[in-house]
């Protein structure tokens, strides 16, 4: 890999971890529906439960104090061969707002099944969600600011810093929050008996999204493909593990 560090102070300069914070509220709001069914898979246990949730706290406290401080270092860039020979160096505005937009439909889809969920296992898929989304923030924005790798758009002819950006590309918060959302609906719907036929459709919906999500960041030039795949990757890998933790035996 080579690097280029990038001297423009204004590229290491960005706002609090806001965007964790507004992802976990409305993971909140949207998980709150139920009806009545039989059935379980998850189990949660409350002396595990509260550990993890300290965990995380101290995490996310971690992460404004690196942030704060700037411990990335100078913003810098590299490419991993032929991988990121697909990112695209033009930031692509109206592409970046459309990821958004999936990026929000994946949660909503995701909270859709708790509608067909069985009332024995409403507030287990709200909590076991909600600490594989946290997770999966918490990890991303650590490594976000240690690598402190530039976005793609950002080496473009003529491109002006402002320091409102967010200039921290590796790995994709969008790819990996959204994969975590979709795994873990995938997950439940597969896994929760009494899931009608609608309620997985919706799980299978929240997965496309999350995946559509994850290349309109690459086409908006948001991200190197390299970013997105780690993100996926890590959005999965700890869903996977944090719900097989929590699998009532």
């Amino acid at each position: 890999m080579k690097f280029k560090h990038l001297k423009n102070n204004a590229l290491n300069t960005r706002s609090s971890a806001s965007g964790v914070g507004l992802t976990l509220v409305k993971m909140c709001i949207i998980f709150y529906c139920a009806m009545p069914l039989r059935g379980q898979y998850l189990q949660l246990k409350p002396q595990r439960d509260v550990a993890i949730t300290s965990g995380l706290v101290l995490h996310s406290g971690i992460n404004l104090l690196i942030e704060h401080n700037h411990w990335g270092g100078s913003a810098r860039t590299w490419e991993v061969p032929v991988l990121d020979g697909l990112a695209q160096y033009r930031l692509q505005p109206k592409t970046a707002k459309i990821s958004d937009g999936l990026a929000m439909g994946t949660a909503l889809a995701a909270g859709a099944i708790t509608w067909a969920m069985p009332a024995n296992q409403r507030r287990e898929y709200i909590a076991v969600g909600l600490q594989n989304v946290w997770i999966t923030a918490n990890l991303t924005q650590t490594v976000k600011v240690l690598a402190a790798r530039n976005r793609p758009y950002t080496q473009s002819a003529g491109f002006v810093s402002d320091s409102r950006d967010d200039h921290y590309s590796f790995f994709s918060g969008h790819s990996s929050i959204t994969a975590s959302v979709a795994t873990t609906a995938l997950m439940m719907a597969l896994n929760q008996s009494n899931m009608p036929a609608w309620g997985k459709a919706t799980a299978y919906t929240a997965g496309g999204l999350a995946l559509t999500t994850a290349a309109l960041r690459i086409a908006a030039g948001k991200h190197y493909p390299s970013d997105v795949v780690t993100g996926i990757l890590v959005g999965v890998g700890v869903s996977v593990l944090n719900t097989q933790l929590h699998r009532a035996r």
